[in-house]
């Protein structure tokens, strides 16, 4: 069937798309121009409820594929005397006082809270206690909230690794997340991990004694990654019984990684789209033969208590998210029960110095944005809507409606992909009727929705690589 789903513009690809692992946002992150602050700060009229994401800036090891904002910090000497560490946290709570202030005035409720990162839990206990106690005096967190911390296996089975988890859960972290990414030694040399298939182990053991609910990480595709790998992975997997398991596809920037697979003779290293295709079906049939529920293509759990509702808020424009730290955005103000009503994706300053002296200065760090409009919000319902299931609503029809030659672009773009067969026809609970990704399609899940990008979004996207091969070809 391959050669019909690439005559539709489907193939697995290893580049970045939109500026994240996978399609985690709408409009993506890589789309968004540079705007004036103020305009946005003005403009956002946030909903009844928000959800919080605050970065940390920060990993002990710069992995050879990672690309989100982060800088080195081993965590072997106290934030006080690191002045760059010290900074950033004083930035941070200030941005927090902030938008906590104007969270109050409009009466939003906090309703999931997230630490990412980088690595939180690099930071020492009573840095970690004092950004939560920060959190809490400043926002309205609702009674039940989920509250997540990110870690690493080498952070985790840290001499205070525990002493830290304990903590946390004590000050009401509900829920952990961190990354393995493989179990593989040679695959965690290469991806410069730090560690070798003992310490992620641990990790699991301590994750299990102290949390019900934790999430693991794992990266399909990595250098020196194989079909082989994957059924190690999935040995490994079988033993541990992590609650949510997430399983990317291996996608590059311009970190080594991106820069091997660009390179002829190590691209073999790399692999090819039929061995990711078969790889992929096997993590599929094997998550399944272990009991474990497929949430959409990359995330499985054991029990659907365990699904992680923050996925699904990033994941739609519909969910108002404020996002703080360098490189960190949001989406506010978009009500698609008004269909002519707008909204805002925005990003602040991913450049971490530039991001600390703007906030210590008294400026909003917001770098980048775009406005959600009608057209986006179409844009929307199938490039995020058909990962879980799009059901046309009546918001949905009177916006074809009011953009009938946009509409024509999407039925041409869902008439090729059900041909390919990457598309399905379901019923929902309710028994409405409704479009998703077919099995087929979910193989090639981000691939496939990145093709309902706008036309707008497609065009920004394009200059931005033009203009960057130009760069590096200068």
């Amino acid at each position: 069937m391959l050669p019909a789903l690439h005559a539709a513009g489907i193939g697995i690809s290893r580049a970045v798309l939109g500026g994240s692992h996978s399609v985690a946002i709408y409009p993506p992150i890589d789309s968004l121009t540079p705007l004036d602050s103020r305009s946005v700060i003005d403009k956002i009229d946030w909903g009844k409820e928000a959800s919080l994401y605050v970065h940390i800036a920060f990993c002990e090891t710069r992995c050879t594929f990672c690309h989100y904002t982060v800088d080195h910090y081993a965590g072997k000497h106290s934030i006080e005397g690191d002045a760059k560490v010290a900074r950033y946290l004083a930035a941070l709570k200030r941005e927090l006082a902030f938008w906590g202030a104007r969270l109050a005035r409009s009466g939003t409720v906090v309703s999931s809270v997230y630490i990412g990162g980088g690595t939180p839990l690099v930071l020492d206990e009573s840095a970690l206690r004092d950004l939560i106690c920060a959190i809490r005096s400043e926002y309205d967190l609702r009674s039940g909230a989920e509250f997540c911390i990110e870690g690493s296996p080498l952070t985790i089975t840290a001499p205070e690794g525990e002493y830290k988890l304990r903590s946390l859960k004590a000050q009401g972290v509900t829920r952990l997340s961190f990354g393995v990414q493989s179990f593989d030694d040679e695959v965690l040399k290469y991806a410069a991990r730090g560690y070798k298939r003992e310490t992620p182990i641990r990790a699991c053991a301590i994750a299990n004694r102290i949390f019900e609910n934790w999430n693991l990480d794992l990266i399909q595709g990595l250098y020196k990654g194989s079909t082989s790998e994957v059924w190690d992975n999935l040995e490994a997997i079988a033993e541990i019984r992590p609650p949510h398991l997430t399983w990317y596809h291996g996608r590059f920037g311009d970190r080594p990684q991106g820069h091997w697979f660009r390179t002829e003779t190590k691209r073999v290293e790399f692999e090819d789209e039929f061995t990711t295709l078969l790889g992929r079906i096997l993590i599929w049939q094997e998550m399944a033969a272990l009991g474990y529920d497929q949430t959409d293509g990359n995330r499985f759990v054991r029990s659907q208590e365990f699904t992680d509702p923050f996925k699904r808020i990033r994941t739609t424009a519909a969910s108002d998210l404020l996002g703080l730290g360098a490189g960190a955005y949001s989406h506010g103000g978009v009500k698609v029960a008004k269909a002519n009503s707008l909204g805002h994706v925005f990003r602040n300053d991913p450049n971490i110095p530039s991001y600390v002296d703007a906030v210590l200065t008294g400026n909003v760090p917001i770098a980048t944005g775009r406005a959600v409009n009608e057209e986006e919000l179409l844009a929307a319902s199938y490039a995020t809507g058909l990962r879980i299931g799009r059901i046309e609503d009546e918001n949905l029809r009177s916006l074809r409606c009011a953009h009938p030659e946009l509409s024509r672009y999407y039925d041409g773009l869902v008439d090729e992909l059900n041909n390919a067969g990457a598309l399905e026809a379901y019923l929902d609970d309710r028994g409405q009727a409704g479009l998703r990704l077919s099995a087929l399609g979910k193989l090639f899940e981000d691939e496939a929705l990145c093709l309902f990008f706008s036309p707008a979004v497609k065009s920004e996207l394009a200059r931005r690589t033009t203009s960057e091969r130009k760069m590096q070809l200068a």
